[in-house]
């Protein structure tokens, strides 16, 4: 009865998810569509007031400039303002501008009626956001009222914020122009990230060497001394720092380390390199509202990953044909200087 059962469920899951599979002919691509734009930012607060301006001003940039955005055809294009902010974000020295993503929602016609609304293909990029074009920052725990002595709150979410302030970066592909540099996550990979800057200003990301890092690691981990496992680490820490020669640890920092496990770095340039975000990218003059930093997720499937993604889902993957319509030196121009 079990193996009958276990059939039987095996069976209807694979005709459900045969059932689901979509097909050219489900949707109505020569079907003109219609482009609309919402924001999600409810602040009331005059700086979020004006931001939302300048974002709704950058929405219709996309809107004009871009021909699959201004004239729809086989599904109506919803383009969205997300706010993303949070306490520990805004307390970080490096973090100037506000943040935010402009998300596009392409919803496809059915060939049966009605269009695809609940989380359609979509795009999506970032905005004054210092987290994102590289790979995913550290995330050590803040001040944990339950856990941690509360003198040492504003010592800790200090040494937190700088943990989490340093990321790998992914291999430098080229400067497509000034302002606009490509980067790959691995080699032979499609995902690609584009950061649009101002290349007058000072580097975006700088970088950090081994000696920095050890030294924020032992800022965090001895303020962590309440068990027997936080005791541990920190004298595993001690250890895996007296290992290293002078050498190494003014070299810069890279991810990875074959024998140590707290401080996961090395100087050999093995691994991707550790980086930070320069406080000094900013040009503080202008108001936070100002757009200055724009991040981008760049897919660049072949032509063989291309007609697999349309043949598993009838429609084609609208992020690489979005990313591969944009102008991005004329939108590099749009940066406030």
């Amino acid at each position: 009865m079990t193996k009958l059962f276990t059939f039987l469920l095996l069976v209807t899951l694979l005709h459900c998810n045969l059932a689901n599979a979509q097909s050219p002919s489900d949707y109505l691509p020569d079907k003109p569509g219609k482009w609309t734009y919402s924001n999600n930012i409810t602040s009331t607060e005059a700086e979020y007031v004006a931001y939302s301006k300048v974002i709704a001003s950058l929405a219709e940039w996309f809107h004009l400039n871009i021909p699959m955005l201004k004239s729809p055809k086989g599904y109506d294009l919803a383009a969205t303002t997300y706010g993303g902010w949070d306490k520990y974000y805004s307390k970080n020295a490096c973090n100037y501008g506000l943040r935010t993503e402009l998300n596009f929602d392409f919803q496809l016609f059915f060939s049966e009626g009605g269009k695809w609304t609940i989380e359609p293909p979509h795009y999506s990029f970032d905005i004054n956001n210092t987290e994102t074009g590289h790979g995913t920052n550290p995330n050590y725990p803040y001040f944990d009222e339950l856990q941690d002595d509360p003198a040492q709150e504003k010592a800790l979410n200090a040494a937190a914020l700088k943990m989490n302030g340093v990321f790998p970066v992914f291999d430098f592909v080229k400067q497509i122009e000034p302002g606009v540099d490509l980067y790959r996550e691995a080699a032979d990979a499609f995902p690609h990230h584009l950061v649009i800057y101002n290349p007058e200003r000072p580097p975006y990301w700088i970088s950090v060497t081994v000696r920095e890092l050890a030294e924020i690691h032992l800022q965090f981990y001895k303020l962590k001394t309440k068990t027997e496992m936080d005791r541990m680490l920190i004298a595993q820490l001690e250890k895996e720092i007296s290992e290293l020669s002078e050498e190494e640890l003014n070299a810069p920092a890279f991810s990875g380390h074959d024998e140590h496990f707290v401080l996961k770095v090395n100087g050999k340039g093995e691994g991707l390199q550790l980086m930070r975000f320069n406080p000094d990218y900013w040009n503080r003059s202008l108001p936070n509202t100002a757009i200055q930093f724009l991040t981008f997720y760049y897919p660049q499937m072949d032509e063989a990953a291309l007609a697999e993604s349309y043949k598993n889902n009838g429609h084609p993957y609208y992020s690489q044909l979005l990313v591969n319509e944009i102008d991005w030196v004329k939108l590099s121009g749009i940066l406030q200087k």
